[in-house]
């Protein structure tokens, strides 16, 4: 599967009223196909498989989203023999590419492999949590969000340096405020601090949060 069967089977599988659609959902988006989810990662899943390697290291930049989010998920689809120094240094090269919402949170969704090593990809994940660029900061915070929250030790860890993250930008921000959201409805006392008014997270997220959180159906009344 060469990169000329992957943006023929890319614009066979785009529809154009759904592009219209994502479109409007990413603002500033331009090289939107109109492909859904499932099935880019179902050719995600099979290009994995199948000259994997070739296809990430394609010299020629995404001519879309969806082929720029492919790239992405190939990192996290790749099979066990593709460990875990490899995979990083990919995602290294990879997190530049990312433009949008779109790409960063459904290609974080992929990345598996960091459940079962918290420690090295906490240390890896630093740099962009604390960039000024709003999307390697979202990235950061999207990878916490899905892949460390679940167990209490970690969230006190990434309540502890929250106030420490610059969160710049309209996309880091909601990263953060949900990333504390999901916090409060798992552990509320460790999110407590953070939510106060005397918190040391700035007014914006902390605003941005108690939002999310009215907002949340998980949260009773």
């Amino acid at each position: 599967m060469q990169i000329t069967d992957i943006r023929a089977r890319l614009k066979a599988l785009a529809e154009p009223r759904f592009q219209a659609f994502a479109s409007s959902l990413i603002p500033g988006e331009h090289h939107v196909l109109g492909v859904r989810l499932p099935h880019l990662r179902q050719l995600a899943k099979q290009a994995a498989k199948n000259n994997r390697t070739a296809l990430f290291n394609e010299p020629s930049p995404p001519q879309s989203m969806e082929e720029c989010m492919l790239r992405g998920m190939l990192i996290g689809y790749a099979d066990a023999s593709v460990g875990l120094r490899q995979r990083l240094q990919e995602l290294a090269r990879f997190i530049p590419l990312i433009t949008n919402w779109s790409i960063c949170d459904s290609c974080c969704a992929t990345y598996q492999f960091a459940k079962n090593h918290r420690e090295s990809v906490w240390d890896f994940l630093q740099p962009f949590l604390r960039s000024e660029q709003e999307f390697e900061a979202r990235f950061g915070l999207v990878m916490l969000l899905f892949h460390f929250t679940q167990e209490a030790k970690w969230a006190s860890r990434i309540a502890d340096l929250l106030p420490q993250l610059p969160c710049n930008g309209y996309y880091a921000e909601m990263a953060a405020a949900w990333l504390l959201c999901e916090i409060h409805l798992l552990y509320p006392n460790i999110a407590a601090p953070l939510l106060a008014d005397s918190s040391p997270l700035s007014p914006s997220i902390r605003a941005r949060t108690h939002r999310k959180i009215r907002e949340s159906r998980r949260k009773t009344k």
